[in-house]
């Protein structure tokens, strides 16, 4: 009997990302998806996903390696300007397959560098090991990645981030199905723009998140609602807790430097539209600022290294909705009422009661208390001991969910 578990990654995966409405379609050079990366068929995740899983319990000199692949729609997805990667291409391809997979699975060294998958000619063949080189805010891509770190375990990525694993017979998740917060300010900030670059603002956001699990430090990053500015949270001049924060003037405009990286893209198309197959280039003229826009890459770097830096600095870093940095070592007020209790997001997607906010430090007080009676903020948490989550309001619950 077929295994049903690719299948259910694959549902699972394209559920979270919204994807769920796609139809199978050929193996062949594909159109662009929601999050501008070549965009593959759910045939064809289950296949990379089946193939993976069987490569992970197969050994190569008796050897078991930990080994990920990158979907790209062809070699040049991974060589253009856009994604950052270094690709070693094979002279001629090779058939993606269990054999072949676990046989390369050494040479390509996971998490450091990928199999290069990719269509041709109605079947999948690996054309060579990616390895991603760069760390730079314009170098966020959006590849489809499937890793088996371990023998039964499958994990499939956007870009740098796990969407949902396969372990142990159950599909595992920490990216929740309903994103309104983060979809709310996406929306804010982009405005009416479409471009694919600019639309998944949270990658920023959790870029931010995971300079600050790399720091060691802690901190909590508090976003308002739309409309909301610190009057809303401190009240009028003069109350005690506006009297405990540190107020930036101008405040540190990410959203909008966000949006110049749009710009740069634009910028870069108008120069070589090969650099993305199938757009047509864009005017100069279209652009609001060219040389703003063609160093905005470098500012959204140093802006996002500035915040992290920021929550070091005891209590929250709050942001407005379109993302403006407005404040940072604010001391919180407490909710308007009390909390009678705290909802933890599992990795299947159920809410369970039983996790005990008493327990916790102040900053978790903190963050629940600022989402608490407003489901259009989100706090983003990172303790001491590096777990990071995301205090939310979800149909009248405040809900702990781990990133």
């Amino acid at each position: 009997m077929r295994p049903k578990y690719p299948a259910d990654v694959t549902a699972a995966f394209l559920e979270l990302e919204g994807q769920s409405q796609l139809t199978a379609h050929r193996l062949a050079l594909t159109p662009r998806d929601a999050h501008g990366a070549p965009a593959l068929s759910a045939d064809v995740l289950t296949q990379l996903i089946e193939t993976m899983f069987f490569a992970s319990m197969a050994t190569e000199e008796g050897r078991l390696n930990p080994v990920g692949v990158v979907f790209a729609g062809a070699p040049a997805d991974l060589e253009s300007g856009g994604p950052a990667w270094d690709l070693v291409r094979f002279g001629s391809t090779v058939q993606f397959d269990v054999e072949h997979v676990a046989n390369l699975a050494s040479a390509c060294a996971w998490p450091r560098s990928f199999l290069a998958v990719v269509p041709s000619e109605g079947s999948l063949v690996i054309a060579g090991i990616a390895t991603p080189h760069s760390r730079h805010a314009f170098d966020i891509d959006q590849l489809v990645r499937v890793v088996v770190p371990k023998p039964g375990v499958v994990a499939v990525y956007r870009g740098e981030w796990e969407i949902v694993r396969y372990e142990r017979g159950a599909l595992r998740t920490w990216m929740p199905k309903h994103r309104p917060q983060l979809d709310s300010i996406e929306r804010t900030v982009c405005g009416d723009q479409a471009r694919p670059l600019i639309r998944h603002v949270r990658n920023y956001l959790l870029r931010v998140v995971e300079g600050m699990v790399e720091l060691g430090r802690g901190g909590l990053l508090a976003i308002l609602g739309p409309g909301e500015g610190l009057p809303q949270l401190f009240g009028e001049e003069g109350n005690p807790f506006d009297t405990e924060v540190k107020r930036l003037d101008p405040a540190l405009c990410l959203g909008s430097t966000i949006l110049d990286i749009a710009e740069a893209h634009a910028v870069q198309l108008a120069i070589d539209p090969r650099l993305t197959p199938g757009k047509a280039p864009a005017s100069p003229g279209e652009t609001r600022d060219p040389e703003r826009a063609r160093t905005s890459p470098d500012r959204v770097h140093r802006l996002l290294d500035l915040i992290v830096r920021l929550t070091t600095v005891d209590g929250a870093v709050v942001m407005s909705h379109a993302l403006d940095v407005l404040a940072f070592g604010a001391k919180l007020p407490p909710a308007k009422a009390i909390i009678s209790e705290i909802f933890a997001a599992t990795p299947d997607q159920r809410m369970d009661a039983s996790w005990c906010l008493d327990a916790r430090g102040t900053r978790h007080r903190a963050a629940a208390a600022f989402v608490a009676g407003y489901p259009e903020r989100i706090a983003f948490i990172v303790s001491q001991d590096g777990l990071a989550a995301t205090f939310q309001e979800i149909e009248g619950k405040v809900v702990y969910w781990p990133l």
